[in-house]
């Protein structure tokens, strides 16, 4: 039988915390991260709250009906054995929310990319909607009908695990390798695959292609096994769904690039003043002195929206801040639109912030101050005049008509020497080819007509 939940300074703790955290999430720039954290925060608390305290309300109801395993109500067993570690982790996000709230930018870009779903739960979220099926095959056409047969790389590997439904079945291709692309059926996820590694679009890594491709043997050039096949195929997939990034609904792309072009107002929250005790109680020194001793002996690392700022301190808040922040996020945001003249999905991804036109620099200049420059600003080289070589270069060989190096002590040798008379010939025959070709070019020049 499970012990009883026993209520303590702990409970307290968690208590003083959830409204620490729900105060933070109240106070980010970006309304839809305010809405996203708060709800996550209430439903982290709800999913550690004991099942005899909590209310019967349609929002607890849904607490026990999530997918994912972490909002999952836990039994009272567990509660007791992570309330502390619990308790640690959620400081650490009450002083990340701090540091946000700061103007600290890397804190504040993770909070923006959590609450539009390029990392964490919301991806995956956005991922299931994406991972449907198309309602439609065209403009015109209805629904498409249930279909209940496997897909065609289900057939071929004999199995019904759920990522091979999302692939066509496997076109051969050259240097014996083969293409599986994403089916049909599943047009707007081969979109945004596509769209995204076309354009490079990544937070880490890049994605590695549109398709899976695979060889058709193995190293020893034999048929591929199907659980291989299966893996590979596994693999790809996972690999690719956790660098890709899901469209954003159409609303949330259109507000954030509305307030990127200044045509709607960024929602900043005011913060408010900290309460003062209406009755202080008076605190004796010595009271004074053993809190300060003992605040000094926890030896407690200060957070970082504890210290006071400094050389690196946080930005300020302010629209230009936030608007040059939205277009970080919305260069890795798309949304989807049906095209119906082609009768295909598109996906529209974000542009980049504008960078100095070109124009600002047409401005008549005197061409006398590059006078002499080529169009990269450096002085051009004078071409080398070409150099009248006194012969045909023969190098020295021997009477097998093998190369012989002459080491640098030849000269000094006796002329009765080997290598010395071998030298001294190759110095004749030098000076025989080098007077040849001078009176060669001596009668041609003689001979060319004069101009």
């Amino acid at each position: 039988m499970p012990a009883p939940f026993q209520p303590g300074a702990s409970h307290l703790k968690s208590i003083h915390l959830l409204r620490a955290l729900l105060r933070e999430a109240s106070y980010l720039p970006d309304a839809a991260a305010r809405g996203y954290f708060r709800q996550y925060i209430v439903n982290r608390y709800k999913a550690y709250q004991p099942r005899h305290n909590a209310t019967a309300s349609f929002d607890v109801q849904a607490v026990e009906k999530y997918r994912h395993r972490s909002f999952k109500r836990r039994q009272v067993a567990i509660i007791n054995e992570r309330t502390r570690p619990l308790l640690r982790k959620g400081q650490k996000g009450l002083n990340f929310l701090r540091r946000a709230n700061q103007g600290e930018l890397p804190c504040l870009q993770k909070v923006l990319f959590f609450a539009y779903g390029r990392i964490g739960r919301r991806k995956y979220a956005l991922l299931e909607s994406l991972l449907k099926p198309d309602p439609f095959m065209d403009g015109d056409a209805g629904p498409l009908p249930d279909v209940e047969e496997p897909a065609p790389l289900q057939k071929l590997y004999y199995s019904n695990k759920r990522y091979l439904q999302y692939f066509d079945a496997p076109r051969p291709t050259i240097k014996k390798r083969l293409t599986i692309d994403i089916s049909d059926r599943y047009s707007r996820l081969r979109t945004v695959l596509k769209s995204q590694h076309q354009q490079g679009i990544s937070i880490h890594r890049e994605l590695k292609g549109p398709a899976f491709i695979t060889p058709i043997n193995n190293v020893w050039e034999r048929s591929m096994p199907i659980k291989r096949a299966i893996n590979n195929v596994r693999r790809w997939y996972a690999e690719t769904m956790t660098r890709l990034l899901p469209p954003l609904p159409n609303d949330e792309w259109d507000n954030m690039h509305a307030m990127i072009l200044k045509e709607r107002h960024i929602s900043f929250a005011k913060q408010r003043k900290p309460g003062l005790a209406l009755h202080p109680e008076s605190v004796s020194d010595e009271e004074r002195f053993a809190t300060s001793v003992e605040q000094g002996l926890a030896l407690d690392r200060p957070s970082r929206a504890d210290k006071p700022a400094g050389m690196h301190r946080p930005h300020t808040i302010n629209a230009k801040f936030m608007r040059r922040l939205y277009t970080k996020i919305l260069t890795l945001c798309c949304k989807l639109e049906y095209d119906y003249e082609h009768k295909s999905w598109r996906a529209i991804w974000g542009d980049p912030m504008n960078r100095i036109s070109p124009k600002i620099y047409a401005v008549p200049i005197d061409e006398s101050l590059f006078a002499g420059v080529d169009a990269r600003g450096q002085a051009p080289k004078t071409p080398k005049k070409p150099t009248n070589d006194a012969g045909p270069k023969i190098p020295p060989r021997n009477a097998k008509d093998e190369y012989v190096h002459f080491p640098f002590f030849a000269e000094y040798l006796p002329k009765d020497h080997p290598i010395r008379r071998e030298l001294d010939a190759w110095k004749r025959k030098r000076a025989a080819a080098a007077s040849e070709s001078e009176f060669k070019s001596v009668a041609t020049s003689k001979l060319r007509p004069r101009p």
